[in-house]
């Protein structure tokens, strides 16, 4: 049985039940099926940690004390209700600032949050903030596949949910060391999210391998060549 805290991994497609237009899903053949799939994306299982909001919560609920299978799960409100207070009367001079003109159906972003366009009239647009998907009952069709008990794949799903690029990550006497080409102020948080959820207490961050590989071949012949 799956338990709170568990690392499990997972395939999953998503759909609105009211149209069956299929809006998401872990599997490049139902994304090339359903018109979604994204050449630069990478279609694979995830990793997630079950209870901690990795997923829609009421899909996160369910998990818990399932078996490993296949399931197929209809959620109303998946992402919430409509909420009349997210509906903003903003004046069109507001648009035209940015060189924007509105009309109903654009997708905007505004005071870094991302909304619709519902109704333009004279100089007032309304713009709703609400989830494209909220008051919309969802249905997941989910195959969970193993529960996951190595360390660095644990850790390989944590980074693929906060999205942090990294090259690969390994473990050496309980301390993960996690291949990335680039410096992050987040790095003392993604450590602190690890330590969290794992066993794992040391966290260090190198450069990618081969980076490092280079730079230590090039050195050598200076060396070489100043000899």
């Amino acid at each position: 049985m799956i338990q709170k805290g568990d690392f499990i991994e997972i395939d999953f497609t998503a759909r609105v039940k009211s149209s069956g237009v299929v809006f998401d899903t872990t599997i490049e053949s139902e994304a090339k099926k359903h018109n979604i799939y994204v050449k630069d994306y990478v279609f694979k299982p995830m990793i997630v940690c079950v209870g901690e909001g990795q997923l829609v919560k009421q899909l996160d609920d369910f998990l818990i004390g399932k078996k490993l299978g296949k399931y197929s799960v209809d959620i109303p409100d998946a992402f919430g209700k409509k909420d009349a207070k997210l509906l903003r009367l903003i004046s069109i001079k507001e648009f035209h600032k940015h060189n924007i003109d509105p009309i109903p159906g654009l997708e905007v972003e505004l005071d870094s949050h991302r909304g619709v366009v519902r109704t333009v009239n004279g100089g007032r647009v309304i713009v709703d903030f609400n989830h494209p998907l909220a008051s919309q009952e969802i249905v997941y069709d989910i195959d969970i596949k193993r529960i996951v008990e190595d360390d660095s794949e644990k850790i390989k799903g944590i980074l693929d949910f906060l999205k942090f690029p990294y090259k690969n990550v390994e473990i050496d006497n309980n301390q993960a060391i996690i291949y990335t080409d680039i410096d992050l102020e987040m790095n003392q948080l993604i450590s602190e999210e690890i330590q969290r959820l794992t066993k794992i207490k040391e966290i260090t961050f190198r450069k990618d391998k081969k980076e490092k590989e280079n730079i230590t071949s090039k050195e050598k012949d200076s060396e070489k060549n100043n000899a």
